[in-house]
């Protein structure tokens, strides 16, 4: 069965030109609401639809001109070779390198696979026209339902009720046939022969039933004048006039078309892998739907390892990208002419920030405590009538510390508009800073040699540095069913490890403010993780926006404060 190896789109719905290639095996295709995914598995089934129309109207051209035609063409290999015998003349070959060839009589070509391009044609009269065609100088010939239907591309979508039906053009019909051979006739119809046998049967016994009825009728006419010959009790042909269509799938008696939208999916699912085997094009938008997130795991984890097949997908599902190979996953832009690639350096950025993939743009933030940071400024944001990170699109990805240089650098190769928030405590990152800013990554990080929390304990109000601590004396009472008392103790032991000059425990220790102390806290805050979780990191970051007024307008933390609002803003 066939393989989809190249797919060019032009003037459909919001797509004005795309080209792009396609590997075996399953294929994500990930991107916002808007970037035209399902357009790109749509034309993948219209090009390839075994029928003889589709439904489209002055809305699928782009921009709603019909002045310039849509235009579909797909490459495809692994023909039948009834199609290769018949479209002798059109064939094209696809090279070891997967380079297309057009003269098959040149010395490249006599490795290649052999390939047919299929070409879609729709123009303002609305009807479509599909044909081969060749760049060798042969002119395009027309191909018909039945031969587009050999190919055996078939889509998983909403209209999945159709696919549990013995209608000729449906999976389970062509399914039906692959499993006979291909050899049902033109005229056969095995499901009238079996109602026929049926009536047969029917009308003997019925016939019996109704004797007595039957002999009574007949005297009483023959009275009247009106002679009969045999005359019995039979079906009426007109009503029961069966066809492929009327059969369909049931469980315990129920049809299936009557299931939930999860379960027709995933049969009808069923039907199109029995029916590409050993191999074929499976198109399956938003892949999700339906589903529960453990049964969509394991369908997305099964389908990774058809690699015989192509599966292509679409999802908006995190669930979904991390079950499956970063290298099999592509991102779309809207108005992008083909697919950005995910290499497999980011695998481990997939499992630790899925939802970030299916973000506009994105602030990489080097851990737990600057994510939380970050959603303290959104909740600013929000308060102060501003658009939320969200309305703009805006995920904050976890770094997980060292990890965020390449996590940053794959965001931003992948077209993501991208920040980096980090600290300056350490030299490997902080060499690399002006890299980043060199290819558009935004850098927004602290003094030198400060951590985030050396930074807001430097620069935080003293009213501010004083309810920090009371965070900290509530998280180690909670964590560590600790009194207000000891949990003070063990932050004085803490700092006063950083002093200098000692100090002696009173009970204002921290009312007066120093530089020194400042330090101290500082550093304290930083060895033992104070604020090292997201809702710590966020508690940290209300209280410093609680005083934002109060921050001098030259201090770091403000001005950290301020470019992560603008960039949010850009």
């Amino acid at each position: 069965m066939a393989k989809l190896r190249f797919l060019k789109i032009s003037h459909f719905r919001g797509i004005k030109i795309f080209e792009q290639p396609f590997l075996d095996g399953i294929t994500c295709i990930i991107g916002r609401g808007d970037s035209c995914k399902s357009t790109i598995l749509d034309a993948i089934a219209y090009v390839f639809a075994p029928s003889w129309s589709i439904r489209l109207n002055d809305s699928d051209f782009y921009m709603c001109d019909t002045t310039s035609p849509i235009v579909i063409e797909g490459v495809v290999s692994d023909i039948p070779d009834e199609l290769i015998l018949k479209y002798n003349d059109h064939l094209r070959g696809i090279a070891e390198d997967n380079q297309l060839i057009d003269d098959m009589e040149s010395e490249e070509a006599h490795n290649a696979m052999p390939a047919l391009t299929v070409r879609l044609t729709i123009r303002k009269d609305l009807e479509p026209s599909w044909e081969v065609v060749s760049y060798n100088g042969v002119e395009s010939s027309i191909i018909k339902a039945t031969d587009r239907g050999k190919l055996n591309v078939f889509s998983v979508s909403e209209y999945t009720d159709r696919h549990f039906s013995l209608n000729k053009g449906n999976p389970l019909y062509s399914l039906y046939l692959q499993l006979n051979g291909n050899h049902i006739a033109e005229d056969e119809n095995r499901v009238l022969d079996v109602v026929r046998e049926a009536k047969n049967a029917f009308d003997a016994n019925i016939g019996n039933k109704f004797e007595d009825v039957i002999n009574k009728i007949k005297s009483v006419a023959s009275e009247l004048g009106i002679t009969l010959n045999e005359m019995k009790a039979m079906l009426d042909h007109k009503d029961i006039a069966i066809s492929e269509n009327k059969v369909s799938i049931h469980e315990d008696g129920i049809p299936f078309r009557l299931k939930g939208k999860g379960s027709k999916r995933l049969l009808s699912l069923a039907i199109q892998l029995a029916l590409t085997h050993p191999s074929g094009v499976i198109l399956i938008d938003e892949i999700e739907q339906g589903l529960e997130p453990d049964r969509v795991q394991h369908l997305v984890n099964r389908l990774s390892k058809y690699t015989d097949k192509q599966i292509i997908i679409t999802t908006h599902s995190s669930n979904v990208i991390v079950e499956i190979p970063c290298t099999a996953l592509y991102v779309l832009r809207k108005g992008a002419s083909h697919l950005q690639h995910v290499n497999e350096e980011m695998q481990g950025c997939i499992r630790k920030n899925p939802e970030a993939f299916f973000a506009k743009k994105i602030i990489v933030c080097e851990g737990a405590t600057e994510i939380g940071f970050c959603r303290a400024i959104n909740q600013f944001r929000i308060d102060s009538d501003k658009e939320s990170a969200a309305c703009k699109g805006i995920r904050f990805a976890d770094g997980t510390g060292n990890g965020m240089t390449g996590y940053v650098t794959g965001f931003n190769s992948l077209l993501y508009p991208t920040a980096l928030l980090c600290d300056s405590d350490c030299k490997d990152i902080n060499d690399r800073k002006q890299q980043f800013k060199q290819i558009g990554i935004e850098v927004i990080d602290c003094n030198e040699n400060n951590s985030i929390e050396q930074q807001v304990f430097k620069d935080a109000p003293w009213n501010a540095v004083k309810e920090l601590m009371q965070i900290v004396i509530n998280k180690i009472e909670e964590d560590g069913y600790k009194t207000a008392e000891e949990a003070e103790t063990i932050i004085f032991d803490s700092t006063n490890a950083f002093l200098q000059n000692k100090m002696v425990r009173t009970k204002d220790w921290y009312e007066n403010e120093s530089f020194e102390l400042r330090l101290a806290l500082g550093l304290a805050a930083k060895s033992k993780e104070w604020y090292k979780r997201q809702d710590y990191g966020e508690l940290m970051g209300k209280c410093i926006l609680t005083h934002y007024s109060e921050l001098a307008n030259d201090s770091r933390l403000k001005s950290i404060i301020d470019m992560i609002s603008s960039w949010i803003d850009k």
